[in-house]
C-alpha cells in the first residue's frame, strides 16, 4: 500500500510526541492560569497525563514497529 511508505516508526514517534506536547502545552497553560482553583489544576494534571499516554504509546508503538522491522 502507498501509505506504508510514510509510515514508519520514526513518523509514529514524531506524531506521538508531537500530540504529547500540544497537551502538555495545554496543562502548562491551565495551571498557570488556575489560579488556585482545584477544577483547573485537576484540568491541568489530567491533560498532562493524556499529554504521557500519548507519548508512551507513541514510544511502544515505535518500538514494536522497529521489532517487526528487524
Amino acid at each position: 500500500m502507498p501509505a506504508d511508505d510514510y509510515l514508519t516508526p520514526s513518523f509514529v514517534l514524531f506524531v506521538g510526541g508531537f500530540v504529547a506536547a500540544i497537551f502538555f502545552a495545554g496543562a502548562i497553560l491551565a495551571y498557570v492560569v488556575s489560579g488556585g482553583a482545584e477544577i483547573v489544576t485537576g484540568l491541568a494534571l489530567a491533560l498532562a497525563g493524556i499529554g504521557g499516554v500519548f507519548l508512551v504509546v507513541g514510544v511502544a508503538g515505535a518500538g514494536v514497529m522497529r521489532y517487526q522491522k528487524k
